[in-house]
């Protein structure tokens, strides 16, 4: 048997795109009682976090899983990122990767809301902000701003996962997966739990993404208000002239206003592009989808029809 000496300091790592249900099925893995998740995203593993943060921290982060127990994280910008794969490699070469993937157009559009959302883009509706990132559009002020399309290109980024760890050390999902039983059970096969069992959380509702540009400028507030993000280098939060939980407080309210009174107030879904503009972004994956199918043994037609079509 494997003593917690000699066993792998992480056994699988969760990757993928943005809104793609990764949360979701965390909470299915979590309740397996063979796996331990951590409940928070773990950063460790992008740079400059790997550079600066000493692996106790990631020690810490997973202390509480038992010797019976697989142990995971969750972090869906590790798929992305050129250097995760070859540092996870470095510290847990035998690892497996889970990923699960989205329409490249539909995590666009809610990448570009997101991004809105926290102040890394500026306040403007899609088919004009969409458009200027197609056209090439840079802005120091916004240096992320490249990442909205960039992060679509999942062959790309996924074949560095099978080049570093083997394809058969990678399983891709995609998000309509998660919700059926029998995927997620595959999911566990594959990480070498007991399959039969039906998560509690399978049904379990997650957030939806804000798409209206009034509530995204009161929920941009937090940004001039109580936070800031670090944006030359990774995601960290920072508190902005206000002690700590002065600053989650303020936070918290304008979360808390948005979600209880604007909520409801604003409601609507996912705005649908023109159908130009769609078909722009849907001519920008197509040859990474080719990629992308290969390396699934999968076909996805429906990424590749412009709605309506």
């Amino acid at each position: 048997m494997t003593t917690s000496h000699d066993r792998p300091i992480v056994d699988f790592v969760v990757v993928g795109a943005q809104r793609s249900a990764t949360t979701h099925l965390n909470f299915c893995l979590r309740d397996h009682p063979e796996i331990f998740m951590c409940r928070d995203e773990v950063p460790y593993f992008e740079n400059p976090f790997f550079q600066t943060t000493p692996r106790s921290e990631l020690e810490r982060a997973l202390a509480p899983a038992t010797d019976r127990q697989r142990r995971g994280i969750q972090r869906p910008d590790y798929l992305a990122r050129p250097e995760c794969a070859d540092n996870i490699r470095s510290v847990a070469p035998a690892a497996r990767i889970v990923a699960v993937l989205r329409d490249p157009v539909a995590r666009a559009v809610s990448a570009y809301f997101w991004y809105m959302q926290f102040g890394l883009l500026p306040l403007l509706p899609p088919e004009t902000g969409m458009e200027r990132l197609l056209d090439g559009w840079t802005d120091p002020a916004f240096p992320r701003a490249p990442d909205v399309l960039e992060l679509g290109f999942y062959g790309r980024h996924l074949g560095r996962y099978v080049d570093a760890f083997g394809a058969d050390r990678v399983l891709a999902l995609v998000d309509e997966d998660v919700r059926d039983v029998t995927a997620i059970q595959s999911v566990y096969r594959f990480l070498g739990v007991a399959p039969a069992h039906t998560p509690r959380a399978l049904d379990r509702k997650t957030n939806a993404g804000t798409y209206d540009l009034r509530r995204l400028r009161v929920l941009r507030m937090r940004r001039r208000l109580a936070w800031s993000w670090d944006l030359v280098d990774t995601y960290v939060y920072r508190p902005r002239r206000l002690r700590r939980p002065v600053a989650s407080l303020v936070s918290a309210s304008v979360v808390g206003f948005d979600r209880f009174v604007l909520a409801h107030m604003l409601r609507g879904g996912a705005p649908v592009l023109r159908p130009d503009l769609e078909q722009r972004l849907r001519a920008l994956y197509a040859a990474d989808l080719d990629v992308l199918e290969v390396l699934l043994g999968r076909c996805l037609p429906t990424w590749r029809k412009r709605a309506g079509s």
